[in-house]
């Protein structure tokens, strides 16, 4: 399994960092070849989204479920985490979103699985999951978050 650390500060504050990371509406719009679906009634315990990365009919699913859900609240550091369960893609994601003055500090870890592929490949597999996911988080966090996100 490949392990990465992405880390990011923010402007934001802690809970509009959090919608921000965690808007599935703009992951379609930012991630390419991309689209994200969700039930519309927002992130908590339990939810499930998927991430559908294709071109044309050629594809594949990212399956979600959100395992825990605490939102940064009265200067404390927000919690989610994440299993990933699909068909190639396994693992977790763990997102920590700390307050820094009167934005904020992410740290998003992740442990990725892709089936098929062998384990001595797992520090590419880091090094291209931590670039691709470093862009992916930025532009989410320049964005601002759109939405509110249920608590």
């Amino acid at each position: 399994m490949a392990d990465f650390l992405v880390r990011a500060r923010s402007p934001l504050p802690p809970p509009q960092a959090l919608a921000a990371l965690f808007d599935l509406d703009a992951h379609t719009a930012v991630i390419p070849l991309t689209t994200v679906t969700h039930d519309g009634r927002g992130l908590r315990a339990g939810a499930e989204f998927t991430a559908r990365t294709a071109i044309g009919p050629v594809g594949f699913d990212d399956v979600m479920r959100v395992l825990e859900w605490t939102p940064p609240a009265g200067g404390r550091t927000g919690r989610v985490l994440i299993g990933k369960g699909g068909r190639l893609l396994g693992g977790r994601i763990e997102v920590l979103i700390h307050p820094a003055g009167t934005g904020s500090v992410i740290e998003w870890r992740q442990e990725l699985l892709v089936r098929g592929v062998p384990r001595r490949a797992d520090p590419v597999v880091a090094r291209v999951g931590a670039a691709a996911y470093g862009t992916a988080i930025r532009q989410l966090l320049a964005r601002g978050g759109r939405r509110t996100i249920a608590a």
